[in-house]
């Protein structure tokens, strides 16, 4: 993903500790929120740690009595072992499943939360952010990375603690019987430890380009299917599907590198313990040969070893995934990282009146201003109309006034305030917009229409949906109102999709409605029929309309005609015709042309 701010030097590298903590501060902070059940489950990782490291020396002590033992002392003693090797059994089945139980319930919980906190910020992060952010990255950072971020919060917790308990204890107990014996078993220990240290660097690099390379699938495969039509149309599967192949080979040959690193810490964990095992039977073998330990004593010693085997396990799995959670925690990091939008600003209930001063802007990264100069003012209830070609700032312009982008202090002001002192959130609850390329959800044409509303009254929704002259095609539909409209309105005409988002912008009831060529593919009759219904639903409203057709916006209070960014026009419809330009000679074209389609004239 691109960096927040291209232009900024790179940040000094953080130290390990800093980078810990970026990583997973604030996974650790929504665990914080869960921690009697998290301290409950830690406590509880000792006691069966302990009754595991219990049980070798009492099968050891048992053995060596009952070597000395004959008749009913030795049944007696027998009996007592085993019943107490059973209670400690069962002490430690209970603790084991209660501790694991609390502790992934509670990284599940963590990811939920981590998920929702994530979606929420994204959610408030500026449109300039998503503009040069990929879909795809978004959704692996949210989907896998927060998965692998939970091993850290749950099973690594869990099975590290156990490792941290078993590990130690056991070494200890070893050389608290034999020091020659453990000797022999830390050696081969130390040279596992050496060989992970060496590993971990290159785990790292390798986790952070698998999760890199699932996120450019991720991004491709978003892409594709979200246009298979066009791919099709311009037959261009072939391409596509290498394009994706060689993102497929990528990811292919980083996890390869992934999994053969990752297997060989296994297979050098799973050798560590038969070599350990072997170290010790050598020479616990001839320490017991003579006479230093006792043959319980050696058997103990290798229980404490099959103890061990699992934790040394655990270690290797939790070496190995470390890097691929590290790497996770950093790419969520650095979506918190990103600044959000400010909320701050007054939230004064708007009317509408707009006023804009010698406004020039120009898009972040750009060099040529998309709007200079622009100057108007629109009283409330009024109608402004935007003409131009295409990319003249019409659409620049609607933008910001919903404040999708900052315009420059002292430019636009809205019933008197500037627009950069009002809440963003203010400013978007006085427009409604319908824009010339609709986003539908995949839902109901109903639901689609009442988006903006929590529950409109049907009448309210009827309305809208005649003056969208949206309920013409109503038969069409097989559900009517309730027919699903696929990903984005993809069973839907480009016209039928235009009057599905009329409707909803209708339907808010806002003070103010920007219509950004919203008629653009509809019929001309069915433009006549809704530019009818758009003034029976207008009322009072604030209306902003850019269009390439001038009938809609020929009963504007002013008309507004752009080139390349600049106002070259301004007046009314009659003031326009009356002066030779831009404006008249389109007149006169859209005229001709629907004359000749048999329409009334423009």
């Amino acid at each position: 993903m691109p960096n927040p701010d291209p232009a900024s030097p790179p940040a000094p590298r953080p130290s390990l500790t800093g980078s810990v903590r970026r990583a997973f501060g604030r996974p650790a902070r929504l665990l914080w929120h869960h921690r009697l059940a998290v301290a409950f489950g830690v406590l509880l990782v000792p006691v069966y740690a302990g009754v595991q490291l219990w049980m070798p020396g009492l099968v050891g002590r048992t053995l060596d009595l009952l070597s000395g033992s004959r008749g009913d002392d030795g049944r007696s003693e027998l009996a007592t072992a085993c019943w107490l090797f059973l209670g400690l059994g069962l002490v430690e089945a209970a603790s084991r499943f209660v501790s694991r139980r609390l502790l992934i319930d509670v990284s599940r919980h963590v990811e939920e939360d981590l998920k929702n906190e994530l979606v929420g910020h994204l959610q408030r992060l500026p449109m300039p952010w998503f503009d040069r952010s990929r879909t795809g990255d978004i959704v692996s950072r949210l989907t896998q990375d927060c998965e692998l971020v939970r091993f850290v919060m749950g099973p690594i917790l869990l099975h590290g603690g156990t490792t941290l308990c078993i590990l130690p204890a056991g070494i200890w107990l070893m050389a608290s019987m034999n020091v020659p014996v453990t000797l022999a078993a830390a050696g081969v220990f130390a040279v596992l430890m050496l060989t992970f240290r060496a590993v971990m660097p290159r785990l790292h690099k390798w986790s952070k380009r698998s999760q890199e390379a699932i996120a450019e699938i991720s991004q491709q495969a978003q892409e594709d299917f979200a246009g298979i039509r066009v791919v099709h149309q311009f037959a261009r599967v072939e391409r596509e599907r290498a394009a994706m192949a060689t993102k497929n080979r990528r990811y292919l040959l980083a996890n390869l590198r992934l999994v053969r690193l990752r297997s060989a810490l296994n297979a050098l964990t799973h050798t560590t313990s038969g070599a350990v095992l072997l170290a010790v039977l050598a020479v616990g073998g001839h320490e017991a040969i003579a006479g230093r330990i006792s043959i319980g004593q050696l058997f103990q010693f290798i229980g404490y070893l099959g103890l061990m085997t699992f934790p040394l396990e655990i270690l290797g799995w939790t070496i190995a995934m470390m890097p691929r959670a590290y790497a996770a925690g950093i790419r969520i990091a650095e979506l918190f990282e990103v600044e959000p939008e400010s909320a701050v600003g007054a939230t004064p209930e708007l009317r509408g009146s707009i006023r804009v001063e010698n406004l020039t802007f120009t898009y972040p990264g750009a060099e040529t201003p998309a709007l200079s100069e622009v100057s108007f003012a629109l009283e409330p209830g009024q109608k402004l109309g935007l003409v131009g070609p295409v990319g003249s700032g019409k659409s620049t312009l609607l933008a910001l006034l919903m404040r999708l982008y900052d315009p420059p202090r002292g430019t636009i002001f809205i019933d008197g305030h500037d627009l950069l002192d009002l809440a963003p959130a203010a400013t978007r609850a006085l427009f409604a917009m319908a824009a010339q390329e609709p986003f539908l959800f995949s839902d109901s044409i109903a639901r689609n229409v009442a988006f903006g509303q929590l529950a409109p009254p049907a009448t309210d929704l009827d309305a809208a949906v005649e003056a969208a002259a949206l309920d013409q095609d109503l038969p069409q539909f097989p559900a009517g109102l309730e027919t699903l409209v696929g990903e984005r309105g993809v069973t839907l005409s480009g016209g039928q999709k235009q009057r599905v988002s009329l409707a909803r912008a209708l339907l808010s009831e806002r003070p103010g409605l920007l219509l950004d060529d919203t008629l653009s593919a509809v019929d001309p009759t069915t433009e006549r029929r809704i530019l009818r219904g758009l003034v029976q639903q207008r009322r009072a409203r604030t209306v902003i309309a850019a269009s390439h057709r001038l009938s809609v916006i020929a009963d504007a209070d002013l008309i507004l005609v752009f080139d390349r960014g600049r106002v070259v026009q301004r007046g009314s419809h009659a003031t326009l015709l009356d002066r030779p330009g831009r404006y008249a000679a389109a007149w006169q074209l859209q005229s001709e042309a629907s004359a000749l389609e048999g329409g009334e004239p423009a």
